[in-house]
């Protein structure tokens, strides 16, 4: 198997790179990615974490199948496990590419030509994901929050239909989001989709650091997938130590603020809501109230999306609401 820079035999694990985008001081950026190549014929399955240099559970996910779950010489197929799919954002523990400031899963699958991100984004979907036949693209959400994979609507043909079974079998609570969404385009999952390759977007909670049982949650989802995809031997387990329902969550409600503050939870994360329950005070340094929002339809209390000091600026995001 070939792969960037990394040529693996049946039975090994190597690791190296995808070269990519060329920086200031000379040097090539290398994309690392680790590959395992399994004894017998199967599927191919890429695992991607770090899109967004902030959102660390995935690459603890990686860590924990490819060095301690999966054994090479058991399995069937190959894995293509990106620890950081967007480095530069990395290395500055940033959502966004600090060269151009431009959010790398809103441009797949990129451009040969564009700007840095484009560029960065291109050679990852070509020279990477391109090579997998179902791809995990492993996010997260604020600390605490309720875990869950995300389903895109918006097209037909047997990839579409083949991210059900998937997102069964990872067994979080399913959210369906539309292709075409605006602000949600150009996510690896759709280039994926319409390259002909099932995905999922994974969020599991700890942004900047991992909780240990959303951690575990992500590892026994991707087990499962690869149980599912005969990758490797055993009995799909269910999601026992995070939130699930089995409901798909079709209505998706992010709550903007309308004054600053500092945010204050009412709901707990993953209990339900009425339409016109108030989730959310925003208070001023005072202490006085300045706000109070309102869940603008029946659901439940997915993650409170405030920055580190719980603190939120006019039209930043202050809690998601999903329904079904």
């Amino acid at each position: 198997m070939h792969v960037g820079d990394i040529t693996c035999s049946p039975g090994e694990t190597q690791c190296g790179g995808i070269p990519s985008v060329g920086l200031r001081d000379g040097s090539i950026l290398t994309v690392p990615l680790i590959v395992m190549n399994g004894t017998e014929k199967g599927p191919t399955l890429w695992l991607g974490a770090l899109v967004h240099g902030d959102e660390m559970p995935g690459w603890e996910v990686i860590r924990r199948i490819v060095r301690e779950e999966v054994d090479p010489l058991a399995l069937r197929g190959a894995i293509l496990a990106c620890p950081a799919q967007n480095p530069l954002s990395y290395a500055e523990s940033s959502r966004w590419t600090p060269q151009d400031g431009l959010n790398v899963n809103r441009v797949f699958p990129g451009k040969p030509d564009g700007s840095v991100t484009e560029r960065l984004a291109y050679d990852l979907f070509h020279e990477g994901v391109s090579k997998a036949d179902v791809v995990l693209d492993l996010h997260s959400i604020a600390a605490q929050g309720v875990s869950f994979n995300i389903v895109k609507q918006g097209g037909k043909g047997p990839a579409w239909d083949e991210q059900w079974p998937l997102a069964h079998a990872f067994g979080l609570p399913v959210a369906v989001f539309r292709s075409a969404q605006v602000g949600i385009a150009g996510m690896l999952q759709d280039a994926a989709l319409a390259a002909g390759r099932p995905g999922l977007t994974v969020e599991i909670s700890g942004i900047y650091v991992w909780e240990e049982a959303s951690v575990r949650a992500g590892v026994r989802g991707v087990l499962n997938v690869m149980k599912y995809l005969d990758m490797i031997d055993g009995d799909i387990q269910p999601q026992t130590e995070v939130w699930t329902l089995d409901e798909p969550l079709t209505s998706c409600h992010h709550l903007l603020a309308n004054r600053g503050g500092i945010v204050e939870p009412l709901v707990a994360l993953g209990k339900a809501v009425t339409a016109g329950q108030p989730v959310a005070h925003i208070r001023d340094l005072y202490g006085d109230l300045v706000e109070t929002v309102c869940s603008p339809a029946d659901g439940w209390v997915i993650t409170y999306q405030h920055a580190g000091n719980r603190s939120v600026s006019s039209g930043e995001q202050v809690v998601f609401v999903y329904g079904t």
